[in-house]
């Protein structure tokens, strides 16, 4: 025995070592019961191997708030119930995260700090969405919209209530850009070795798809589904990716942060979103606004552009030049937006005919073919979308419904000015320059859906419950005043 040793020391290691010997035979027999017995072996694996971060969930917020941002933007909730049989996971996933905070809190007296101002905004908005309702024709379809609107909502709150520090925020951009970049990874393999018979388990989704006139091609959707709402997805996490390759102080960090800024901008290319690339050329000009580039720098990103041209997918400059047909109806506009223009203009006559009220959340497409009618417009006989975000609030929640929208983004924008304002003031450029990508990422989102309805929304939801956050944060990090 080694002098000074407890005397119980030598016993007690061994004890320890047959415990956990014990504790790991236990679980592989377990496990090897579970995949030879039971009739879904593969998703019994897989909750025992959750098992473990689901501890971390419950133990550390920063860790909860990376799993969330994760489920959300590989959106993994609906993959692995759409096409491995899974049970939902995602409310149970939100049970977990509440059942963190409160242990926590409890056991730790780690008080919730944050989520106040999410909860206030977002609370406004769900508020006068939920009383729609009352005036809504279709109340089920209604009660289903607001249930998805109420479990997205809270995503925000819970952001509030995860994020404590600005090490944290780093962090979880860089889960959101990881995230991005694997999903971007996985299409931009798919589309160049045209990959279309599997699906990548649910994350590299494509379809044939019209392109323009009688052409159709191949349009990545990630796991998402719809080529438009991945692009979206993607133009958000643009400025994210930048910000760390510009702000990064490790050249390993900068160089991956590049690379998934290219992979992520090659995907929304392949998406052949036309909203999509015009949002994306949106957030880099912001971003080149906040960090201008040298005449040098430009002439090389205007000259890798124009050699790219010959390089993109066959029929995609065609595609984008249908967008001077946007608000004609003849025969020959695309088909497209000739449906976009009734689908809005729809909008627009829900609206007039009902400002203050709406016709009730979740239900423009149970009145759309009842207002497309009179538009004189060649429309699909089937319910359709707004597509577009704030025509859609318009018709379905009237003008009060509009203002609480407003009141609710505006509130997220003042609140990343306001980060920004506290971080410079305090000498953390970097960190000021991170809100400022926050709030470009905001606004890709927003370019995006004046083309799109609020829908698979989840990744815009925490990254809004980020913004509200970060005055707090900013807050945190101001040195302390010198005592008079």
């Amino acid at each position: 025995m080694i002098a000074g040793a407890h005397p119980g020391a030598a016993l007690a290691n061994p004890r320890r070592a047959a415990v956990w010997a014990a504790a790991g035979i236990t679980a592989g027999a377990a496990a090897g019961a579970a995949a030879a017995l039971l009739p879904r072996p593969l998703l019994v694996l897989l909750a025992l191997a959750a098992l473990v971060p689901a501890g971390l969930v419950v133990a550390r917020a920063d860790w909860a708030l990376a799993v969330v941002a994760a489920f959300a933007v590989l959106n993994l909730a609906n993959v692995a119930t759409d096409f491995h049989g899974a049970p939902s996971v995602f409310q149970p996933l939100l049970a977990l995260v509440a059942f963190g905070i409160a242990y926590r809190w409890t056991a730790r007296g780690e008080r919730p700090a944050g989520g106040g101002r999410a909860a206030a905004f977002v609370g406004g908005y769900a508020a006068v969405a939920l009383a729609s309702l009352l005036v809504a024709a279709d109340f089920a379809a209604g009660r289903t919209q607001a249930v998805s609107l109420l479990k997205d909502a809270v995503l925000a709150i819970l952001a509030g209530l995860l994020l404590r520090q600005t090490a944290a925020l780093r962090r979880v951009v860089w889960v959101l850009v990881g995230s991005g970049a694997l999903l971007a990874t996985i299409s931009g393999f798919q589309f160049l070795t045209g990959s279309f018979d599997t699906g990548f388990l649910g994350f590299g989704q494509s379809a044939v798809q019209n392109i323009v006139g009688g052409a159709d091609d191949v349009r990545i959707s990630g796991p998402i589904g719809d080529p438009n709402f991945y692009a979206q997805l993607l133009v958000m996490l643009t400025p994210l990716a930048l910000d760390r390759a510009l702000a990064e102080p490790r050249r390993s960090l900068r160089l991956a942060a590049w690379c998934a800024a290219a992979a992520i901008g090659a995907a929304v290319i392949f998406t052949f979103s036309r909203g999509g690339i015009l949002a994306l050329g949106v957030v880099a000009v912001l971003m080149l606004l906040r960090r201008p580039a040298r005449w040098g720098t430009l002439l090389a990103l205007a000259l890798v552009a124009a050699l790219a041209v010959p390089f993109l997918p066959s029929g995609y400059i065609d595609r984008l030049t249908t967008l001077g047909q946007v608000g004609t109806v003849q025969s020959t506009t695309d088909v497209s937006i000739r449906g976009r223009t009734a689908e809005l203009g729809a909008a627009w006559a829900m609206f007039v005919e009902r400002p203050l009220t709406g016709v009730g959340l979740g239900n423009f497409a149970a009145h759309y073919q009842e207002y497309a009618r009179g538009l004189g417009i060649e429309v699909r006989r089937v319910d359709r979308e707004a597509h577009n975000l704030y025509l859609e609030v318009a018709a379905e929640t009237g003008v009060f419904g509009l203002a609480a929208f407003g009141v609710m983004v505006g509130g997220a924008f003042r609140a990343v000015r306001l980060a920004r304002r506290r971080w410079r003031a305090g000498g953390r450029e970097a960190d000021a320059g991170l809100a400022y990508a926050v709030g470009v990422a905001l606004t890709g989102w927003l370019a995006t859906s004046v083309f799109l309805h609020l829908d698979f929304a989840r990744p815009w939801w925490l990254l809004l419950g980020i913004a509200f956050a970060l005055p707090r944060l900013a807050a945190s990090d101001a040195p302390a005043r010198e005592a008079p």
